[in-house]
């Protein structure tokens, strides 16, 4: 299906690997113009501008470059974040700041540099990556579940100030496939175990297994397309059925 992105001008936060790799390489399968807004530089074929999101004036002039390259910028999607795990009281100020620097205000930063064009050239969509932890929480990441609650308030409030001109949609995945999640297993079992972790974690899910990058990625390019042009204000989530589940035991038929 052409989901109408050839030629659309569409920055990624956070393309480098993971997630973001999955948007950047769905759209560009469609024919968009990516640029990737990353610290980390790709490994693979994609426009990059080194950008901490973190940083105001950073990603201000990488907005602008955006601009003076291509005088447009269709989509952004908000896909940088990090995580750290922590109760409240073990959290320090200076990791809830890193985690809110850059999995909220970045959002807020290329959303607030971004607007202003959109709103110039009639058009334009915002896709923040949020989670599944943004409705519920597991233990001991109070800071990273905090910042996907607060995305979820971002979405809603670009939604409504900004529409009908431009629209504001929340993604929110479950566990994926990515170095993050690989990352956050080797915390819980060591490195020689991070594969059999992994399966452990998709067992739980009515699919039985983890997503994949790709599949976010063919997600976030339907909400950016105009074939999504009445879907606003909202969080569409992609986690195999995990938020459909009580978990619960019941007698086998």
């Amino acid at each position: 299906m052409d989901l109408g992105l050839k030629g659309k001008v569409i920055v990624v936060t956070g393309g480098s690997q993971g997630i973001g790799k999955g948007i950047v390489e769905a759209l560009q399968a469609e024919g968009s113009i990516v640029i990737n807004f990353d610290v980390r530089e790709p490994t693979y074929r994609v426009e990059f501008l080194r950008v901490d999101v973190s940083k105001s004036q950073e990603v201000k002039g990488g907005i602008e470059q955006v601009i003076a390259k291509y005088n447009r910028i269709d989509a952004v999607v908000n896909n940088a974040g990090i995580e750290s795990y922590g109760s409240v009281d073990e959290t320090s100020e200076e990791e809830w700041d890193r985690i809110m620097n850059v999995n909220v205000k970045g959002p807020f930063l290329t959303s607030k540099y971004s607007i202003p064009y959109m709103l110039k050239q009639g058009k334009g969509v915002i896709v923040n990556i949020a989670s599944i932890q943004s409705f519920a929480t597991q233990r001991r990441v109070a800071a990273y579940t905090t910042s996907k609650h607060a995305l979820l308030g971002l979405t809603r409030s670009i939604a409504v100030d900004y529409a009908p001109t431009i629209r504001a949609v929340a993604i929110c995945p479950g566990s994926i496939r990515t170095p993050l999640l690989e990352w956050a297993a080797e915390q819980e079992v060591g490195k020689e175990r991070i594969e059999e972790k992994i399966r452990e974690w998709g067992e739980i899910y009515p699919m039985k297994r983890v997503g994949e990058p790709l599949e976010v990625g063919y997600l976030t390019a339907f909400l950016i397309s105009d074939l999504a042009s009445f879907i606003n204000g909202v969080c569409v989530t992609i986690d195999g059925g995990l938020t459909a589940l009580i978990p619960v035991s019941t007698p086998k038929r």
